[in-house]
């Protein structure tokens, strides 16, 4: 296929590239999956980390102000997106980051070595030397102890994903300017996808309305992502997937070794049926295997993999009693209106995803609810242990004994607990999620409350923020206005006083409540604010419920 060629260091300051967190970046991650597998990754809260292709800092940046005692470097080849990336630094006030305007292959020791090493949405999109290199700089400049994050795209999932970019590709050939490329690839989805909706319409073809039902999907899918995203990620010059097996056996000639996924959940079998499961152990005969077979019954498309150096002691059985120092958190709801967490009867919780986790251990059940509670606090297990307890006790007939384990007693509940705990984190992250440490974040309402800087920052242009536990969220009204003015100096007064002001100047703009007794299909009017008394009376009423949002959100400051 003849396509324009044009060097990859300028498409992306035609069209910069979204700089946004990712969460499963974070060396928080990375940390805990190589402690779950026994290794001694450096503590977070003392690390340096270097992220390859930073674009503009929004993943590292909010890493670095959550952990000003680590050290952060950024490289990108986009001088747009660095200059960008050092005035936001400057604009929050970063000490401990830094973004570097430097090409992947121009990296050597001097760099340094890091105790953590990020490559998202780098590898797939760049030449096979680069993507040698990105393999080459995770060997010489990780610390002994050290993990790599690479993500790529896989087969064989992007063999029908593939169709689509090529597509796109052919009908914008030869097309230059940036703006009308993407136009024309949204165009000719649109064309393809409504053709074969008619034709499946007509036809009875079960391959017809298969494909029909493929393109529909990924039509949704583009037309759900940004213009950058569309233009670096179908209409680049280079998309190279590559199968799992090929990935492990390049880092394995760069003295690499496959550690396992950065979501640990994703790499349990828990989807398929012991049947399958059984088979897949049987057929494969080591663990790079065992892993492509699972991408082939997956059909998988992205991988978000973590590498250690080669020699690296790695233990595959996970044991229960790793969870012992490590935090825990939990958004799962007890299935039952009122859990009974006393006795040895069954309780089930569920995060909403489906999967449930189930029990009869009584320490196990008050802990799952505490977590719940606290959502989205993380507790260090012994905390956690005690609390249960507490809740067992809180929860006690009238006439039933205090529960006041011995040390035997507390030991034995701890492995029954930990073990569950394990047992829930490997069927969902969702679910049960482990960490080695925990964001500091404010869980009351202050006198004074104080967003995240970063947060503060981003929501000045955009309604999607990073949290202190670097998950994006998106802010609505209220909220989006409210977090880029919590910087300490303003009471409750201050805020309802402010909000009002710029409630009645149209800098602000609340959706109007509608009247009791209105119909759903009556549209209500909106009148103008013009009276300072009912504003603040508007704002007073939502202020509190927001700020109390935002907390559960994890986006205040403790």
């Amino acid at each position: 296929m003849t396509t324009t060629t044009r060097p990859i260091t300028s498409s992306y300051d035609e069209v910069p590239y979204p700089s946004t967190s990712h969460q499963f970046t974070h060396p928080d991650h990375l940390a805990t999956a190589a402690v779950l597998l026994g290794q001694s990754p450096a503590p977070v809260e003392h690390c340096r980390v270097l992220e390859l292709g930073s674009a503009g800092g929004g993943n590292i940046i909010p890493m670095a102000l959550e952990l000003p005692e680590s050290e952060f470097v950024g490289i990108d080849a986009s001088s747009v997106q660095i200059a960008e990336g050092q005035a936001a630094i400057a604009a929050v006030g970063a000490k401990n980051v830094t973004l570097k305007h430097l090409n992947i292959m121009d990296v050597d020791a001097d760099l340094g070595q890091f105790d953590y090493i990020i490559a998202h949405g780098i590898f797939s999109w760049v030449p096979e030397a680069v993507r040698d290199k990105i393999l080459a700089v995770c060997k010489q400049n990780l610390a002994p102890n050290g993990v790599a994050y690479i993500s790529y795209n896989v087969y064989p999932g992007w063999h029908m994903l593939g169709t689509v970019r090529e597509m796109m590709l052919y009908h914008t050939r030869n097309v230059v300017e940036p703006q009308m490329r993407i136009a024309q690839a949204r165009a000719v989805l649109d064309f393809l996808t409504e053709s074969m909706l008619a034709a499946s319409e007509v036809g009875n073809g079960s391959l017809t309305k298969a494909y029909a039902s493929f393109l529909k999907s990924e039509r949704e899918h583009v037309v759900a992502s940004t213009d950058s995203y569309v233009y670096h990620e179908e209409l680049e010059e280079v998309n190279d997937p590559l199968y799992f097996y090929q990935f492990a056996e390049w880092a394995a000639r760069h003295g690499l070794q496959y550690l396992c996924e950065s979501n640990l959940s994703d790499v349990f079998l828990n989807d398929f049926p012991p049947q399958v499961t059984d088979t897949l152990l049987k057929m494969s005969h080591d663990l790079v295997e065992l892993e492509q077979y699972v991408d082939f019954l997956r059909n998988q498309t992205f991988r978000k993999t973590l590498l250690v150096h080669q020699g690296a002691p790695i233990s595959r059985q996970l044991r229960p009693d790793r969870v012992m120092n490590l935090y825990v958190a939990s958004m799962a709801r007890p299935a039952s209106a009122e859990p009974d967490i006393r006795s040895i009867s069954v309780e089930k919780f569920t995060s909403g995803d489906s999967v449930t986790l189930a029990t009869d251990h009584p320490v196990t059940k008050a802990a799952m609810v505490c977590l719940e509670k606290l959502w989205p606090q993380m507790v260090p297990f012994d905390t956690l242990m005690t609390m249960a307890y507490a809740r067992l006790n809180q929860d006690r007939p009238n006439g039933d004994a205090l529960v006041e384990p011995d040390a035997a007693r507390r030991a034995q509940d701890a492995l029954v607990l930990s073990a569950n705990l394990l047992k829930g984190f490997a069927y969902s992250g969702r679910l049960v999620e482990l960490h080695v440490y925990a964001p500091r974040f404010a869980t009351e309402i202050s006198e004074y409350p104080v967003a995240s800087p970063w947060a503060r920052f981003v929501a000045q242009s955009s309604n999607e923020v990073t949290n202190m536990c670097h998950l994006r969220l998106e802010l609505k009204g209220l909220g989006q206005f409210l977090v880029s003015h919590l910087d300490g100096t303003l009471n409750r007064a201050a805020l309802v006083e402010g909000l009002a002001k710029s409630l009645l100047v149209g800098a602000l703009e609340l959706k109007p409540q509608k009247p009791s007794g209105q119909d759903e299909g009556q549209q209500s009017e909106s009148k103008p604010i013009t009276d300072i008394e009912q504003a603040r009376k508007i704002v007073s009423e939502e202020l509190d419920e927001t700020l109390r949002a935002l907390a559960r959100a994890a986006l205040l400051v403790a």
